[in-house]
């Protein structure tokens, strides 16, 4: 059982690391790409002052740009792969729930990708709805199942509400003028409970039996 229940912890805690990371290496992937865009428009300015109409180069920043976003690739590889195996971990009952996760996350990543395709930001808008609603299935169903551990129905639990807040912030953000500001409020808030959700996932227990 000791071992079963350090693969568990194992598992949970590779989820949770997985999220931290490409959680945080997007921010630091945003911050260094946008200053390295401040740096290559002040270096096109200089040179232009300068009578030459060379740019700013490739710089420190862009280079930690792109290591945060292998950093990125890397935790949504580890996330994927780490509910590969809790779908197995978990009792049976909740094991298609995991699956959608899984399904919605992989959505999400295709979404992104398809959506900076010119003529295709549609198709990324519809899968990454598809991916909104199998999450928030995913998330009701954990949390109030009887076979999922109670630490981890607190988690999921978290990850639901912070789905909710998301989707009122993007509807409070069409208002003018206060939307955007409270949006951005509801997104911290939402961004903090999915780092909580899955730290309770990570600290929960294994199911004592699986049916």
């Amino acid at each position: 059982m000791d071992n079963l229940n350090f693969s568990w912890k194992q598992t949970t805690g590779d989820l949770y690391k997985a999220v931290k990371i490409y959680t945080f290496a997007a921010i630091a992937a945003t911050i260094f790409g946008f200053i390295a865009s401040i740096g290559s428009a002040a270096s096109a300015l200089i040179s232009l002052a300068g009578g030459s109409l060379s740019g700013g180069g490739f710089g420190i920043w862009n280079v930690l740009e792109i290591l945060a976003t292998v950093a990125v690739i890397y935790g949504y590889w580890l996330f994927i792969k780490s509910l590969d195996i809790f779908k197995q971990q978990v009792n049976p009952a909740d094991a298609p729930r995991i699956g959608s996760i899984r399904t919605a996350t992989i959505l999400s990543i295709v979404a992104a990708i398809v959506a900076c395709i010119p003529m295709l930001g549609l198709v990324g808008g519809i899968l990454n709805l598809i991916a909104w609603i199998l999450l928030l299935i995913a998330y009701a169903n954990l949390k109030s199942s009887v076979t999922f551990p109670e630490g981890a129905r607190r988690g999921m639990s978290k990850l639901f509400t912070a789905m909710i807040l998301g989707i009122i912030g993007w509807v409070i953000g069409l208002i003018p003028v206060i939307g955007d500001a409270i949006e951005v409020i509801l997104e911290i808030v939402a961004f903090i409970l999915v780092l909580l959700g899955w730290k309770n996932v990570s600290e929960s227990e294994e199911p004592a039996a699986k049916a």
